[in-house]
């Protein structure tokens, strides 16, 4: 886990933006409409790269000339980057020249605590969201749950000081600008090892297997006999680590579990020795995929705590429904740690003997697994309790330059965000592409051998099946974690500023959902910077998307990824303190295998840990 501090959007200071308008100044009053309309809007946005802008810029003209004469309204858009200017603008009692508002997930939760405690800043968005004109327009219906939850807390703080925020909160803010983690792979190295490439969604793979007369298996990455694979793949053979021919195949539109993961990384590396197969700084799929997280709700105490040595196996749900503490889960979703918890021994028992419910890996599980790729191969990562487990070696153990090595050529895999695309233009041209994060999937009889390779399908000792569960009604359930992504920090939400004009609010919503719906999010994803948060997008055609500025051609992975994404820890609370006391020893030590993650959770470090964790003010419930 690591606190991450991304760099500012730009510089402090204002740039004007607008189509054709020569906008006002940030320091001056509300600009003058220049249509004649009935209602002229004042809209802050968050800059964040030239290809911002100009989708920025896009958004506004498009409105105006289009929808906005039906509305009888003109948008002029402005920038602000900086906390002080939301604080600034949002002061009570007085006039906020801006009638929209946009604010990154980073200050959300800052900007509302420090600043605004009890001072009801923002307008619920809860009645617009009830009416049907609005929901239409903003294709509310399509837009992920978890992408909603980011937006939603109490604006005062109880008698304990506490806020609390996420699933059954108030609808403070509008999803708008999104950028979730996805994969980023290199084309050309992967043809280099011999590996084809097909991108085929999960949904659709039988369709593609009667077209190919192949038996491809719902795999992100595979070895297969070239009997077993047949159809046009069968030829395409070449020499995997163990020196077998075999057909490799990626699929970048299916996640790659944790173990085919390091295959793939391991022989890019036995080809180049001395570089990285896999380049990440964060943990977030790995422990999110079986329901863990670097922090947990303590419901006896009421504080959160530090949960990263959770060995608590996850529980995922393979009924329709279930309801465990209150809160409803739904089938292939994981329970959380405070619901986790909330269950004894007992319970726990009678749902798996239910067949409501199977386990997955711990949070411990998850987390070592992660920590493994970056520490090397001479170094234990858990101690002889835990099975003097070694480092795989194949990541980088520090936050070094992994733009840098990725765009160079220097490495196949790369988890960045999606947004950082433009970063590897210059030198690769279209030579990559992204795919899903890993994620936890589990195959009957297990994906490597008894000497860690990948085991190769060949249709009869191993058939590469998805693992099932059954569950009450005798229905088979994949044995599949969630696909959990983080948010870069500075992903944005619009929102009507309390103090702004009133009698214009009607009017703001309504751009709000143009901009924040199905029209507005696929001119704004022009630009390669945002991914849509329309999930219907995932069916639709993609061709919209094939504009300057966008370098992917798998825009599948970026929807799939914003289906279901959340903050991250920079996130959780108000502040960082509650994760800089302990996150350089884990980011430091525990990551270069100078000390094991056990060392690391001893029970003086964890109260430590604990001791500032408890400061955390903020309670967020997920869906």
């Amino acid at each position: 886990m690591k606190k991450t501090k991304i760099a500012s959007l730009l510089a402090a200071g204002v740039l004007a933006l607008g189509s054709a308008f020569g906008l006002a100044g940030c320091g001056e009053g509300t600009p003058s409409g220049q249509l004649g309309r009935g209602t002229a809007l004042y809209v802050q946005v968050i800059n964040y790269t030239q290809e911002t802008d100009k989708a920025f810029e896009r958004l506004a003209t498009v409105y105006n000339e289009t929808q906005g004469k039906e509305d009888d309204i003109e948008v002029l858009i402005n920038e602000q980057t900086t906390v002080k200017d939301f604080t600034s603008s949002l002061k009570p009692g007085k006039k906020n020249k801006f009638d929209i508002m946009t604010i990154s997930n980073e200050v959300f939760k800052t900007t509302l605590v420090n600043y605004f405690d009890g001072a009801n800043v923002m307008v619920p968005l809860d009645d617009y969201l009830a009416d049907p004109e609005f929901t239409e327009t903003l294709g509310l219906e399509y837009i992920p749950e978890t992408s909603m939850d980011m937006w939603k807390m109490t604006q005062e703080s109880d008698k304990d000081g506490m806020f609390y925020a996420g699933a059954g909160q108030p609808q403070l803010a509008q999803p708008f600008f999104n950028d979730p983690q996805v994969l980023f792979y290199n084309k050309e190295i992967f043809t280099e090892l011999g590996i084809n490439m097909i991108s085929v969604a999960e949904e659709d793979l039988e369709a593609y297997n009667t077209a190919h007369s192949t038996k491809l298996q719902p795999h992100g990455y595979a070895e297969y006999t070239a009997a077993a694979v047949g159809g046009d793949l069968a030829a395409k053979t070449s020499t995997n680590e163990k020196g077998e021919t075999v057909v490799k195949v990626f699929n970048d539109r299916i996640p790659m579990n944790w173990d085919e993961l390091r295959a793939v990384a391991t022989q890019y590396q036995a080809k180049y020795p001395g570089r990285y197969g896999f380049m990440s700084e964060w943990w977030f799929n790995y422990g999110w995929s079986v329901g863990g997280d670097c922090i947990g709700w303590n419901s006896d105490e009421g504080r959160y705590e530090l949960t990263l040595g959770d060995e608590t196996p996850g529980l995922l749900v393979i009924d329709d429904t279930l309801t465990v503490n209150g809160t409803t889960y739904y089938q292939g979703d994981v329970l959380d740690y405070e619901d986790l918890h909330s269950l004894s021994e007992t319970e726990r028992q009678e749902l798996i003997e239910a067949k409501s419910v199977t386990e997955l890996p711990s949070m411990y599980d998850a987390f070592v697994e992660f920590n493994r790729l970056g520490v090397p191969k001479d170094k234990s990562v858990t101690d002889a309790a835990h099975g003097s487990l070694k480092g795989y070696g194949i990541a980088p153990n520090t936050t070094m330059d992994r733009a840098g090595n990725f765009s160079d050529g220097l490495s196949p895999l790369l988890c960045e965000y999606y947004s950082t695309q433009h970063n590897y233009t210059a030198k690769l041209g279209d030579a990559f592409d992204i795919a899903p994060l890993a994620q936890y999937r589990e195959f009957v009889g297990g994906s490597v051998d008894d000497d860690g390779y990948l085991k190769v399908i060949d249709g009869t000792t191993y058939t590469g099946e998805l693992a099932t569960a059954e569950n009450s009604d005798g229905e088979k359930v994949p044995v599949i974690g969630e696909a959990v992504t983080v948010t870069e920090p500075q992903t944005a939400a619009m929102f009507l500023p309390a103090n702004a004009d009133p009698d214009k609010r009607d009017a703001a919503f309504k751009y709000m959902a143009w901009a924040c719906g199905p029209e507005g999010q696929k001119i704004l994803a022009e630009g390669g910077t945002s991914v849509p948060n329309q999930t219907s997008l995932l069916m639709e055609d993609e061709e919209y998307l094939a504009s300057a500025g966008v370098a992917l051609d798998n825009m599948y992975a970026a929807l799939f990824a914003n289906s279901n994404t959340y903050v991250g820890d920079w996130s959780y609370d108000a502040n960082g303190t509650w994760v800089g006391t302990w996150s350089n020893t884990l980011n430091t030590e525990v990551r270069r295998g100078d000390i094991t993650l056990d060392a690391f959770l001893a029970p003086q470090s964890v109260a430590n840990a604990n001791n500032a964790i408890k400061g955390i003010t903020v309670y967020t419930k997920r869906t």
